[in-house]
């Protein structure tokens, strides 16, 4: 492995968490569908405006992460809960940044489109930099890798019926308690689609740099 050791594969993953979290803030910020996992706490959080959306965040992840030491239960180790605080990371930069941007608001669909795409971008940077610490994975993705583990369901397939899930509850969240639609779009569709690729491509270009972390496209 080219890491000098373990502060380096931290450091590249929580820079790749804070990265995926401006990544999720530009995709929300255009207006046209939020990312999968925030598609669930940015509908709560228009319910209950006074808790934040990486309030919401944090508590799905928190979540995600019980629901990993039910299927695991006596493999869960307590390792898994250094997860926490990289959620929490994740949350806090995700209303952080958002607060940064509170100011920026878009009304063209091209501008908004650009953004969504810019958004994309980031995030998948974001996933390949977590990928290459090689250290953990944050919650959501760590409860389908432990549904994997215990039951032998393919990990991309896991994961894609958690998002759909979370995505299919902001939906029906938003029509029942709100009226209409909201949280989920466009650009839910663009992001799900696009932030797996992204990220191996990126994987592809760091690697020279940084070594580290199995290609995205090796998970089972």
């Amino acid at each position: 492995m080219a890491y000098p050791g373990a502060l380096s594969r931290y450091g590249t993953f929580s820079l790749g968490v804070v990265v995926a979290s401006f990544g999720s803030s530009l995709i929300v910020k255009a207006g046209l569908g939020c990312s999968p996992i925030a598609s669930l706490p940015f509908v709560l959080n228009l319910l209950v405006p006074a808790v934040t959306l990486g309030t919401f965040t944090f508590l799905i992840n928190a979540a995600a992460l019980a629901g990993q030491a039910a299927v695991l239960r006596r493999e869960f180790r307590p390792a898994q809960l250094f997860q926490l605080p990289a959620s929490f990371l994740f949350s806090m930069g995700l209303d952080v940044w958002l607060w940064l941007l509170r100011g920026w608001t878009l009304s063209s669909c091209p501008a908004r489109t650009a953004l969504l795409l810019a958004g994309c971008t980031v995030l998948g940077l974001g996933v390949a930099l977590e990928v290459m610490g090689d250290v953990m994975y944050l919650p959501c993705e760590g409860f389908c890798r432990a549904v994997n583990r215990k039951y032998a369901v393919p990990f991309g397939a896991a994961k894609t019926a958690f998002d759909v899930t979370i995505v299919a509850a902001a939906i029906a969240v938003s029509l029942l308690c709100l009226g209409r639609l909201a949280g989920a779009g466009a650009g839910t569709v663009v992001a799900a689609v696009s932030t797996g690729g992204l990220a191996q491509l990126f994987q592809r270009l760091l690697r020279p740099l940084l070594g580290g972390g199995a290609p995205l496209s090796q998970e089972e």
